[in-house]
């Protein structure tokens, strides 16, 4: 998980600054609005992740076409034919891969490893089985959030003294990613909550 992020991280580095406006932008977008935009984006969700896996699968360090838009096209395919169950598998994903990130960081691998991912994945899948419109939301938000922090980022590079401080910040304290995070994430679900509220009110009337 580390090495995906540290992928994700390097390819950022290499785009110019104008990107970092349509990610913000997009970021936004999911973070204010992202259960009204949910079915596109579970399809994406499933894209990104089947192209993750597939990738891995392929065991080579270097970015391979083939294998990510392999898994990508089939993930996508599940995705749309298990649409109903599409906010279950993604909060699953999501937990089992927080959970992994989370062991690695206290250097537990192997099967200790993988049987954590799969209690992540089973819990945050159950929970989101009888909670299927706040995942919605917490997905959605989380998603935006990364979108957001990851073009802010890029923009943050053509200021010097801000980028300074936020690099500083961050190699002393690595879990402040976690709280920049948490805070858009934080935000889209209140918001999505409140929009989704007055949408059930309008239709009740």
């Amino acid at each position: 998980m580390f090495y995906m992020a540290q992928e994700w991280m390097t390819l950022l580095r290499s785009l110019d600054a104008v990107v970092g406006v349509p990610l913000c932008l997009a970021g936004g977008a999911l973070v204010y609005a992202g259960w009204r935009l949910w079915p596109a984006v579970a399809l994406l969700s499933f894209g990104v992740v089947g192209g993750l896996i597939g990738q891995t699968v392929s065991g080579e360090m270097a970015f391979n076409l083939t294998w990510f838009g392999g898994g990508a096209v089939v993930l996508m395919i599940a995705g749309y034919l298990l649409s109903q169950f599409a906010s279950v598998a993604l909060a699953g994903i999501i937990g089992g891969a927080i959970t992994m990130m989370i062991l690695e960081v206290f250097r537990m691998t192997g099967p200790f490893m993988w049987l954590g991912a799969f209690l992540g994945f089973a819990g945050c899948g159950s929970w989101a089985f009888a909670n299927r419109n706040r995942v919605i939301a917490i997905v959605t938000s989380f998603e935006g959030g990364v979108l957001f922090i990851s073009g802010a980022s890029i923009m943050v590079r053509e200021v010097t003294w801000l980028h300074s401080f936020f690099r500083s910040m961050t190699a002393e304290s690595p879990f402040m990613i976690g709280f920049f995070l948490l805070v858009p994430t934080a935000i889209g679900v209140l918001v999505q909550a409140a929009d989704a509220n007055r949408s059930s009110a309008k239709s009740a009337q």
